[in-house]
């Protein structure tokens, strides 16, 4: 029973040395170092010596002349299947111990290739993970500045387009409501809700501290038509090289007459807080 264990022990060691040893490799047509794997057989038969076992080849390469029986095995590395070969000593063996043996070395096997999946799968979750933080910080997304009253792009924030304080004050205010309130729809035949009036003139408000105007707050129900067209204006210009991420951004436009238009919700339905930067908030 002694001599499976230090064969395990073996096997286990040669799982471990694999990445330093130069071994050929047909799939990559790399010839590898034969001296550097016969030499590495040397050294681990030397230090198992009172094993009564020995490493007759690694992948075909051996300088072994120890003669007997040999057995050999497949170690399985994330990329790719490993023979070895060992030779036991008869004298130290019996029948019974040479199965035990090979039981041993397939259960050897199968624990380095679970780990070696594990590591794989380990470093693809990885892997992915940064792919998809990577696909987050490289999508655009709208920033609005307060200080400059300005609409532009993470990806060309050099582009900025201006408006006036009544569509930007109702513009933010939008948007901070289908955040807070994803359910409710807005119709142009129907009173704006309060608390989209309510956000609106605290971004009015905002304005004011900033020393932008000191006229009269708007009149956020009037002309509702005309703020929504300013506003959908300026996020043309913005979205002008990215037009497939405006619909995030674009209160939608009414379609059709009569029943058809009370049906029309100008509200942003898909928008979220990591869509937009407010600056000067």
């Amino acid at each position: 029973m002694n001599n499976e264990l230090s064969v395990a022990k073996v096997q286990s060691r040669i799982a471990l040395d694999l990445n330093y040893l130069n071994l050929p490799d047909d799939f990559l047509k790399h010839s590898g170092s034969k001296e550097m794997v016969s030499n590495y057989i040397t050294q681990l038969n030397a230090r198992i010596n009172q094993s009564g076992i020995v490493v007759y080849s690694i992948e075909g390469i051996t300088n072994s002349k120890v003669q007997g029986e040999r057995i050999s095995t497949q170690l399985q590395t994330p990329k790719r299947s490993l023979s070895v070969t060992f030779i036991l000593n008869k004298n130290l063996l019996v029948k019974s111990d040479i199965v035990v043996l090979i039981i041993v070395l397939l259960i050897a096997s199968l624990f380095t290739y679970l780990v070696s999946q594990s590591r794989r799968s380990f470093y693809s979750a990885v892997e992915a993970t940064a792919d998809d933080e990577q696909i987050l910080a490289e999508t655009p997304k709208l920033v609005v500045d307060l200080n400059t009253k300005t609409f532009s792009s993470t990806a060309l924030e050099t582009k900025s387009v201006a408006l006036a304080n009544k569509p930007l004050c109702f513009y933010l205010a939008l948007v901070e409501f289908c955040i807070q309130y994803p359910d409710v729809v807005l119709n142009q035949n129907k009173d704006v809700p309060d608390e989209l009036l309510n956000l609106a003139n605290k971004y009015f408000y905002r304005l004011v501290e900033l020393g932008h105007t000191i006229r009269k707050r708007p009149n956020f129900t009037n002309s509702l038509e005309k703020t929504l067209s300013e506003i959908r204006a300026a996020l043309d210009d913005v979205w002008q090289d990215d037009p497939e991420l405006k619909e995030i951004y674009y209160p939608p436009k009414a379609h059709g007459e009569g029943s058809r238009s009370r049906l029309h919700h100008y509200g942003l339905k898909a928008i979220s807080c990591d869509d937009i930067e407010v600056i000067g908030k």
